[in-house]
């Protein structure tokens, strides 16, 4: 069942990738959101009288798309009820590893469109402006009118997790800092360039103030350069920054989720990891590469690559991390 649904996610994805490219008129942009807005947040989140919050930045699921009168956005409508529909499935999953003791906010934003990333690194950073604009924006509503002055927890994947990154780079203060638990800024690189007091890796399961990320494959080869060159890098079954295997035992397991955030299938012990010290990458063995590949995506994600499953690959292990970290922080008395 689990192969099955996800199988038929990649063709679909495959499909609406195939029916997009060519197009490369002039940019158009959609509205900017208003984050006094119930409607420019996901529905399902918000207060649910929890001690520490989640704030989530989702990865990258709008593709390409054209207006009524033809002009091709490159951004997320988040007005659009078909494109917040394909990003609600990827919150949810999130929400279920960050957030299942937490109050949960994240933002719709508009977010870059998967196209935007096989551009080069010049056009990437210019549309991302736009990107992050958003999610700056919709981090200071946040704190301003919703967190209440509780700590929190920032996290995010892909593009989520490069938002992260600028968040802790832009945005955080010491007043801040000290309500940060963590940070996940997972399926993107920090590299050299990426430099704040408050960008600190995290070297065991339970420190904090510390971000936590990683970039897996199944070997290194298969990182592609768009997600190569992280400085730093931890292995989020053993929560070890040397190269000490990750065993099966350890796996707590992977979770594949409907777009109701209903669990289709769970499967532990599966997975063992270990860090590459050259690369940083996050080797992961127990899985058949080819079975999450598609090859309409190799311009992003070659064979051997798992960034599009290492949220599902690594949901139980990710969600006893954050509990592990929120309860050494509230013990810490901050």
């Amino acid at each position: 069942m689990r192969r099955n649904l996800f199988l038929l996610f990649l063709a679909l994805w495959a499909a609406i990738l195939s029916a997009c490219r060519g197009r490369d008129a002039q940019p158009w942009f959609p509205p900017v959101p208003d984050y006094a807005q119930a409607e420019a947040w996901f529905a399902d989140g918000g207060f649910r009288g929890e001690a520490y919050d989640v704030f989530y930045i989702v990865p990258t699921c709008v593709f390409d798309w054209q207006t009524v009168t033809g002009d091709t956005c490159h951004y997320m409508d988040i007005e659009n009820p078909d494109q917040r529909a394909s990003v609600d499935g990827p919150i949810r999953l999130a929400q279920g590893i960050f957030a299942d003791q937490a109050n949960f906010f994240s933002p719709y934003y508009r977010q870059i469109t998967l196209e935007s990333w096989m551009e080069s690194e010049a056009v990437i950073e210019a549309r991302f402006k736009t990107a992050y604009d958003d999610i700056q924006a919709a981090f200071e509503y946040y704190i301003d009118h919703l967190n209440g002055g509780r700590p929190f927890v920032l996290a995010g994947h892909s593009q989520g997790g490069k938002a992260v990154i600028e968040l802790l780079r832009r945005e955080m203060t010491d007043e801040l800092y000290r309500r940060m638990i963590a940070a996940y800024p997972l399926g993107f690189p920090i590299r050299e360039g990426d430099t704040s007091p408050y960008l600190i890796p995290a070297t065991a399961a339970d420190d904090t103030g510390v971000f936590v990320s990683f970039n897996s494959a199944s070997s290194p080869e298969g990182l592609p350069p768009l997600l190569s060159g992280s400085r730093a890098a931890i292995n989020p079954l053993n929560w070890r920054t040397d190269d000490t295997p990750g065993t099966p035992a350890q796996h707590l397991g992977m979770v594949f989720t409907a777009a109701d955030g209903s669990i289709v299938s769970e499967q532990a012990h599966r997975l063992s990891t270990r860090l590459d010290p050259a690369t940083r990458t996050l080797v992961v063995s127990g899985v058949d590469p080819d079975d999450y590949y598609e090859p309409a995506l190799s311009g992003l994600f070659p064979v051997g690559n798992y960034h599009i499953v290492e949220l599902n690959f690594f949901y139980r292990n990710l969600q006893q991390n954050v509990h592990t970290r929120a309860s050494a922080y509230f013990a810490a008395g901050e």
